[in-house]
């Protein structure tokens, strides 16, 4: 059997001439501070006691699930970000290859072009 004292009152059973306070999990974590402490008047330090450390082994065990979720979604956006940064040091390895090549095909157009009588010197290039 259930009763209500008002609107407000924390529903109580009524079992065996004992008072129990009756809430469920998710209306115990909803309930703010002052909504909780104005549900609990009435009932003794125990029971007190117990509803308050009720409520703070759900909420620890939701802030623990959502610190999970959080950490996995930081690894995959970690992961995602890694593996961009990857492709771009790829992307500037060739390049890079690319450049050294060219750099090498000017190097030994050069020496061609200073080894040769007559070819264009820079300045201040002996003759």
């Amino acid at each position: 059997m259930t009763t209500e004292r008002n609107s407000k009152a924390l529903k109580v059973k009524q079992e065996c001439g004992e008072n129990v306070p009756f809430l469920s999990d998710s209306e115990l974590m909803s309930l703010s501070v002052r909504e909780l402490n104005m549900h609990l008047r009435g009932l003794s330090r125990d029971e007190i006691q117990k509803l308050k450390q009720r409520r703070r082994t759900l909420k620890n065990r939701g802030y623990a699930a959502s610190c999970r979720v959080k950490r996995v979604s930081q690894r995959e956006a970690l992961e995602q970000q890694k593996q961009e940064l990857q492709r771009e040091v790829d992307r500037l390895g060739a390049e890079n290859a690319g450049m050294r090549k060219e750099l090498e095909g000017l190097g030994a157009r050069l020496a061609a072009l200073q080894g040769s009588p007559g070819a264009w010197r820079p300045e201040g290039g002996t003759c």
